[in-house]
């Protein structure tokens, strides 16, 4: 894993040079941290669908020569997606919705049949955690005090509730990037009864994640986005059996999933199509497709051994920062993605956050990263605490809420920006109170912007010129 391989890499990611606007220079070289929420797009993805552009149009009984060939390309895209999870086409589907939180809401109407229960856990993202709560009766595995699942809890509520036919749960936290053991889980889920569905957000883009593989017990449902896969183009898919899609109705219903309609009853369409309501995406399909192939001819299983050294570095690296918090266990101890959360003791998450944007030109997150439960849970806070900051929330005030700062990695990024990264959080902690003098809270917002300068402006000047261009 040279530098040169690596370098070679990073010129396949758009806007690798990058420069933002910071305060007291001109321009910095933009770092970013951020990507559990979304990946840049790859330079090799942008290409094939300016190549495939010219070509586009809607699939499915157009006659013309380009209706003809995206359909095609629409059919091989799922082929390919299929292949990458290694899904026996004979025996699973792929469906494509928007992103992975659209897949589980559409899950969520179909599984399990009613009458029966889910079990999800207190780590789950809002995503794997709503739909399954407003629409079916729904249990929740417990957390081991450092923010792991509990398998004795999550062994004991399968053994002792028979009616539990689903276990919903992150292949990967976006919080604590801790890997679940979804194998173990699947092997227990399956032996009380129940499938497993794996909210692969964050795992697939990091891991290799295979549905059916030799000598490991195989996934029922895979739901992920496009968009944290080096293509944001809108797309996600759900991979699941093809008989659980052919009966029922879809929560959707309307034009591209139906065979026959007339006065008397209605016919649908065999999945996939009668799941995939509408002129589908197939942009974002095609681009989540070649998005995969280039990862496989890019040796993913180095990239992913790149990801794990540069995490524990970073993890390393972060420890030596004075009054830091770091959540969850040590890579070293117990694998992680690229996922790492933490706080500066009697700093605001979100006075570090503008910090190192405005100062640093690094992006990251902060706040909570919709996983309230698990970040209140990983903070320690007592159930009157949590009633009074939702009291707050409710009221508008949005500043001073509990939450982490998360930064976050992709193949791209290098043990020089995690340098860069801590540099600056120890300049932080030594000029603490001077730079805390620099920031004023804005009251709509809740958040934390320079007293000097204004980036809204900057921002909105920036966004004008995109239009007029």
């Amino acid at each position: 894993m040279g530098k040169k391989w690596h370098e070679a890499l990073r010129q396949e990611i758009v806007g690798i040079d990058l420069e933002v606007p910071i305060l007291n220079e001109t321009r910095s070289k933009y770092i970013n941290l951020d990507n559990a929420a979304t990946t840049p797009p790859l330079v090799s993805v942008i290409k094939s669908v300016e190549t495939f552009l010219p070509w586009y149009s809607s699939v499915h009984r157009g006659y013309g020569y380009k209706s003809q060939l995206s359909t095609e390309i629409y059919k091989t895209s799922r082929q390919l997606v299929l292949d990458f999870f290694a899904a026996d086409p004979t025996k699973y589907t792929a469906i494509f919705v928007k992103n992975t939180s659209e897949g589980l809401n559409k899950l969520s109407y179909r599984l399990p049949s009613k009458g029966y229960e889910v079990l999800s856990s207190w780590m789950e993202h809002h995503s794997n955690d709503l739909p399954w709560r407003f629409r079916q009766k729904t249990n929740f595995i417990e957390l081991t005090s450092d923010g792991l699942l509990d398998l004795t809890d999550l062994e004991r509520k399968l053994k002792n509730n028979n009616r539990i036919k689903l276990v919903t749960i992150c292949g990967a936290s976006n919080v604590t990037g801790v890997i679940n053991p979804i194998n173990t889980i699947a092997e227990l889920a399956h032996y009380y009864g129940a499938e497993i569905l794996v909210d692969a957000a964050q795992l697939a883009p990091h891991r290799p994640l295979k549905i059916s593989f030799p000598n490991q017990e195989k996934l029922d449902y895979l739901v992920l986005s496009a968009h944290k896969m080096y293509a944001p183009f809108g797309s996600g898919v759900i991979i699941g059996p093809i008989e659980s899609f052919f009966t029922g109705t879809p929560n959707e219903v309307g034009g591209g999933m139906v065979l026959a309609v007339s006065r008397e009853q209605v016919v649908f369409s065999p999945p996939p199509e009668r799941e995939e309501v509408g002129t589908p995406n197939l942009v974002g399909v095609f681009a989540l497709a070649t998005a995969l192939q280039w990862l496989n001819k890019n040796n993913f299983s180095q990239l992913v051994k790149y990801e794990e050294l540069l995490t524990k570095y970073a993890f390393s690296r972060l420890q030596t920062i004075p009054g830091i918090i770091l959540y969850g266990p040590s890579p070293e101890l117990y694998p992680r993605v690229g996922v790492i959360s933490f706080n500066l003791q009697e700093i605001p998450h979100g006075l570090v956050a503008a910090y190192l944007s405005f100062e640093a030109g690094i992006g990251v997150r902060h706040g909570c990263f919709c996983t309230r439960p698990y970040v209140h849970h990983l903070l320690g806070l007592t159930n009157p605490e949590i009633s009074y900051y939702e009291s707050l929330a409710k009221k508008g005030v949005k500043c001073n809420l509990p939450g982490m700062v998360r930064i976050s990695f992709g193949f791209y990024n290098t043990p020089e920006e995690i340098d860069i990264l801590v540099d600056s959080l120890i300049e932080l902690r030594i000029n603490e109170v001077e730079i805390k003098n620099r920031y004023r809270i804005d009251p709509n917002t809740g958040e934390y912007v320079p007293k000097t300068k204004s980036f809204s402006l900057i921002i909105d000047q920036h966004v004008k010129s995109l239009f007029e261009d």
